[in-house]
Parts: C-alpha cells; structure tokens; sequence
C-alpha cells in the first residue's frame, strides 16, 4: 500500500474499532447519527480563525501557522471517513505524487477553505448532494500552499490517529483519560516520539504512548 491507502486503512480501524461497522451506515454504536461533514466544516472554521481576518484586532498579527497544520489533519480524519463511508478511497490516490509550494499564500488559503466550508455545509444540509471529491481536491490544494506532501502528512496523520486511538481506549469518552501528561498535552509528547523515531512504525508509536502514559499512573 502507498501512504494514502495506509492512511485510509488506519482511519476505518479506528472508525470500527471506536463504533464498529455500523459507521459505514452513518450511526454510532449508541445509535447516534454521524455528520463527517459537520466535522469538516467546525473544523475548517477554527483553522480560519487562526488567520489574521478581524480587522479590529492587531493587523500585523501572524497566523497561527501549526494549529492550522493541526486542524488540517483533523479535517483530513474526516474526509477519508466519509470517502470510506461512500466507497470512493480510492480518488485521493490522485494526490500521491502532490508537489509541496509552501507559499503560505494567506489569501488562496482563506478562499480554499471557505470554499470547503461551503461545500461540506451544502453536503450536510442536503444528503444528496456529496461533495467529497470537490472537497479532497481542495484539502491537497490547501496543504501543499503549507508546504506539506504526503509524506508529511502521512507523519502528521499517523501521529494523531495513534493519539486518537488511544484516547479511546484509555477513556476519552468517559472523561477518565489524562491529556495533560506531566504538564505536558499528550500531542506534544505523540509529536516529539516522532521526530526522535522518523521511522517509526504505527504499532511501535502506540507501545511508546502507552509506555509514557503509564508512568503517570
């Protein structure tokens, strides 16, 4: 498998093992229904509020470049689900070879995003409308202005789906799990595991969390 489809196949074991395949039908295990693109759009929205758009603060405020980098691979979370969902995974095999600008082009940046702020709240209001694939094109558009290629996301992703899934099954839902390790929030710790270990492997990051997370208890 190429690194997209190593991601894709990481998102639906973690989206089976935190609901089981009643996911695929759009549901929860608690019968609850799911809206990936809801959580595209709420997303999309924090990563927007992270330029400098208000034009009553500080106008020579920078943006926050890596919180929008990391509401960037929440979002990518959701776009893979909802491919998977539909069965069409296989189109985001078109970026593989994706060229990294890292322009950090504010301007094409803004209007990309509310541009898929746009489709994924016209998807989520009317079902039958499925606007993924206009959606992907524009998530591969956005993250190469950010100087990021498959590569790194691959990394950037890996890092956050171990993270999630190991929430989970440490408690996340209940309120029992610790994000806080030490003083420390645990995506930092995920973050540096990786880059001291650049080739480090999916199951070996999770052992080191588990590893780190124990000396807390």
């Amino acid at each position: 498998m190429n690194q997209i489809e190593q991601m894709f196949a990481l998102q639906k074991q973690l989206n089976d093992e935190t609901n089981g395949e009643i996911w695929l039908k759009g549901l929860t295990k608690e019968n609850r229904k799911i809206s990936w693109y809801r959580g595209i759009y709420m997303e999309v929205a924090e990563a927007i509020d992270s330029f400098n758009w208000k034009h009553w603060k500080n106008i020579d405020d920078q943006p926050d470049w890596d919180n929008i980098k990391v509401e960037l691979v929440d979002i990518w979370h959701f776009i893979m689900s909802e491919s998977i969902r539909i069965g069409d995974q296989s189109y985001a095999n078109k970026h593989l070879e994706l060229e990294a600008k890292g322009d950090f082009d504010i301007d094409a940046l803004v209007s990309l995003l509310e541009n898929m702020l746009k489709l994924s709240v016209t998807s989520n209001i009317n079902p039958k409308i499925n606007n993924i694939r206009q959606i992907t094109d524009i998530f591969f558009a956005i993250i190469s202005h950010l100087g990021i290629d498959v590569e790194d996301l691959y990394k950037r992703y890996v890092i956050k789906n171990q993270l999630n899934t190991f929430r989970q099954k440490n408690g996340y839902k209940d309120g029992s799990y610790m994000k806080n390790w030490g003083g420390v929030e645990d995506n930092v710790i995920a973050f540096e595991i990786m880059d001291n270990n650049p080739k480090i492997t999916p199951q070996d990051l999770y052992i080191k969390l588990d590893s780190e997370y124990s000396k807390l208890k």
